[in-house]
């Protein structure tokens, strides 16, 4: 057969032709297999104007890329091909001819789908096909939105012809549009903290179908279809003046219909005359359907001496009173009036309860194996707080049997480089780069740690009298880890936050087994006005699970026996030895840890190798793709040392001075090196502005190099050195040897391993198939392309 060829034209609606009724209802006289030319027209979806985190209409509609789909009568596929780049106002696409077609168009599709979409062979597989939340941006990048269109019973006949009707591109989300406006009297003060999504649906089908792909919730009510983030997310625009806050953001359709009777709450929770079939916005969170989307606003209300944290939950539909309908293309825009505690117009349902302070985090409070931190913030009024470390069992630092020593306490923020300082403001920063690079903070370590590394030494003076660091003021804890923190300062009527940091050893257990996970308490108490013996209390439990076992059990004899990553010597000749690693569990560049800090520049999946251009390491092959941790020392030093002695002779040593150029994942604005950071900055930590070009350990960080700073520079002279860096970037045998059961399937990881015969531009990548094992072969990819990365320990090591 022939193929013929479809034109698509884009964003104008062509008057009909002859051939109108040929395309509709002729299919008796299509002569099947004959070449053709077709002019399909699209009619571009719309949402209306965008703000903040929605993108603006023209971006919203920009078409990147397209992958048409076109099937036969039968459902079987004819045409399946993906376009890209500047697509202008027309493409041609070849297919075959035949009756009754369907033309499926999917617009700026996922890298993570349009694999997926590429294996589609029929089309009841393309109407199974579904889309997660995790796997769009939604806004949250510089991606346009994905659109889906199509035309069925179209007949492609031989020769030219003409689609009678264009295309319609729809968006597989819906946008939202929150604008909440404070309108207190003058002896009340109300403080918008940020906003949260409630059982937002987690995948969509990718076309439009009658059900959702959550299930109903009367049925099975699994909280794994729904979301809920937890976190505070803050307010996109903030008009001070006019005492209002809005928020635009994509959800999946969530079809959940009406209000459901049921019996009216007591007396004092309810409205006059309140009943099942009102039409009273007070109504909606009352009678709400399970599993109804809806925004959570947080606040804090102030009248007179009292503080009351207000959660208001603004439940989305089709009106404001009695539909919970999302469906997808559709803009929903609720507008919120806070005229009191009590008194909040449009479809709110208010939770409060009395109360100074207030405790946010992140995406969680689970930590991983490798040395991990948590960020918690703390929002309050005029008083002060204490936060501490409380054990399993319930006790504190300073009683006998205290046993969460593997947890500190500390206003300083390791995971956020500073921008070097000069003389002598640089103290406490780590003594390299020129002023305006981005450095690791120094800091005293706790003093249980300065017991157990004494013959090294490297931390900054103690200031007299300051040696017990168990429990400090924050005054004096600036730059110390500890168990207890006291007199966390709120001043001023006005809520007021400040942020304080969770940070968790190395936790070198396999978490599969009954002792893999530890826990704690982090509490907080505050002590409203500054004084009293009864504070507010609020206990947090956080966890920390061990490493991710991807070898079978056994013994040396069972490691010996599979194909496992082996150990060169100098002359790169397999003569030392064998050896097993573990995987960290999460991939944490995808989770949003900072409150206060836009999510969308904290949430990334993917990074950069870096270096195009440059040969990191210009030694054997075999080096390469074998040997993570020396890899991953030289992309970010230049000092690195090795003695091939021996069976840790490939190990890297002595360095940590001299480094290289710091290198971003595509949010640092580029591809090229990071420039220094001219803005000012505040003491005492010269932190840069998060939205800015800067490099980041978690966030904007170029691959080996974020597996680097999984460690944890112990001592607090600012430098990961050799004793320190346990956690390395897995090189390309490291992946492709072993039969990998995480469940990131069908994502392509990154390695250390430069390509050897065009090091200065390509790297060995691997692509992880479903089912668990790697893909067999060298794949290259360039030192610019985005990829996953997942970070490893080395576990054991047999000399034969």
């Amino acid at each position: 057969m022939k193929k013929i060829i479809i034109t698509l034209l884009f964003g104008v609606l062509l008057s009909t032709s002859c051939s109108d009724e040929e395309l509709r209802n002729n299919g008796s006289n299509v002569k099947e297999g004959k070449p053709a030319l077709v002019s399909l027209k699209m009619d571009m979806a719309t949402m209306g104007s965008g703000k903040t985190r929605a993108m603006s209409p023209d971006k919203e509609k920009k078409i990147e890329s397209l992958r048409v789909m076109i099937f036969n009568n039968q459902g079987d596929i004819l045409t399946n091909r993906k376009y890209t780049g500047d697509l202008g106002t027309s493409l041609d696409v070849e297919t075959f001819s035949g009756s009754n077609c369907k033309i499926c168009v999917v617009a700026n599709v996922a890298d993570g789908l349009d694999s997926r979409l590429e294996a589609i062979y029929t089309y009841p597989e393309l109407e199974d096909a579904t889309v997660a939340a995790l796997e769009l941006g939604f806004g949250l990048d510089d991606n346009p939105l994905m659109m889906t269109g199509y035309a069925e019973d179209v007949n492609i006949q031989d020769g030219e012809n003409v689609l009678p009707d264009a295309i319609e591109l729809k968006f597989l989300a819906a946008k939202v549009t929150l604008k909440v406006r404070v309108n207190t009297p003058e002896d009340q003060e109300v403080t918008v903290l940020g906003w949260d999504v409630v059982d937002a649906p987690t995948s969509s089908y990718l076309f439009p179908a009658t059900g959702d792909v959550n299930p109903d919730p009367e049925i099975n009510n699994d909280a794994k279809y729904w979301l809920t983030t937890g976190e505070d997310n803050p307010f996109d625009e903030i008009d001070m003046e006019n005492k209002s806050v809005t928020q635009e953001l994509y959800l999946f359709e969530n079809r959940r219909g009406g209000r459901v009777d049921r019996a009216l709450p007591v007396e004092e929770a309810q409205y006059p005359e309140m009943a099942f079939d009102d039409e009273d916005d007070k109504g909606k969170a009352w009678f709400k359907p399970k599993r109804a989307t809806a925004i959570l606003i947080s606040a804090m209300h102030k009248f007179g001496s009292e503080t009351k944290q207000v959660s208001a939950y603004i439940y989305l539909g089709e009106d404001n009173h009695s539909n919970y309908d999302i469906v997808r293309g559709n803009h929903y825009t609720f507008n919120v009036t806070v005229n009191g505690l009590n008194d909040i117009d449009v479809d709110s349902n208010v939770e409060y309860y009395v109360g100074d302070f207030r405790v946010d985090h992140g995406d969680n409070l689970d930590m991983d194996c490798h040395p991990d931190f948590r960020p918690m913030r703390i929002h309050a009024s005029e008083g002060v707080a204490t936060m501490e470390i409380v054990d399993a069992d319930g006790r504190t630092y300073d009683e006998d049997g205290f046993e969460a020593t593997w947890l500190k306490i500390s206003p300083l923020n390791l995971m956020f480089h500073q921008v070097k300082q000069e003389a002598p403001h640089d103290e406490w920063q780590q003594q390299t780069g020129e002023p305006g690079s981005f450095v690791r903070a120094k800091y005293i370590p706790h003093k249980s740690v300065r017991a157990a590394l004494a013959d090294k030494g490297g931390w900054n003076t103690i200031p007299e009298g300051q040696e017990d660091d168990d429990a400090m003021t924050y005054a004096d804890a600036t730059y110390r880890m500890c168990y207890k923190i006291t007199d966390i300062p709120f001043s001023g009527v006005t809520v007021t936050n400040n942020t304080l940091y969770v940070y968790a050893d190395d936790f070198f257990k396999n978490g599969d087994d009954p002792d893999g996970t530890r826990s704690a308490t982090i509490r907080f108490s505050f002590y409203k006005g500054g004084n009293g013996s009864r504070p507010e209390v609020k206990d947090y439990i956080v966890t920390q699970t061990g490493y991710l076992d991807l070898f079978p059990k056994g013994d040396q004899t069972a490691a010996m026996i599979n194909t496992y990553p082996v150990i060169f010597n100098e002359t790169a000749l397999r003569i030392v030895g064998k050896r097993t690693f573990v995987f960290e569990r999460i991939e944490e560049a995808a989770l949003a840890l900072n409150p206060g800090i836009d999510p969308s520049l904290q949430r990334t999946t993917t990074m950069q190798w870096g270096y195009s251009g440059t040969v990191v390491y210009d030694g054997p092959s075999g080096h390469k793709t074998e040997h993570g941790q020396l890899m991953t020392a030289h992309t970010v030093y230049t000092d690195v040392e090795v003695n091939w002695e021996g069976i840790n002779s490939r190990l890297p040593r002595n360095f940590g001075k001299t480094y290289r150029e710091m290198y971003g994942n595509g949010k640092t604005g580029g591809t090229g090196p990071i420039p220094n950071y001219t803005k000012p900055t505040v003491a005492p930590y010269f932190y840069p502005d998060p939205a800015e070009n800067i490099y980041h350990p978690i966030y904007k960080s170029s691959a080996s190099r974020y597996c680097h700073e999984k460690n944890r520079d112990m001592n607090g002279d600012g430098i990961i050195d050799e004793s320190e860096a346990n956690w390395f970037m897995p090189t390309h045998n490291d992946l492709k040897n072993q039969n990998v059961r995480y469940p990131d399937n069908n994502q392509v990881y990154s390695t250390s391993s430069e390509e050897q015969t065009r090091p200065e531009q390509l790297i060995y990548r691997v692509l992880l198939k479903e089912g668990g094992s790697s893909a067999g072969g060298p794949v290259h990819g360039t030192k610019t392309d985005l990829l996953r990365v997942r970070c490893i320990r080395e576990h054991k090591v047999w000399a034969y």
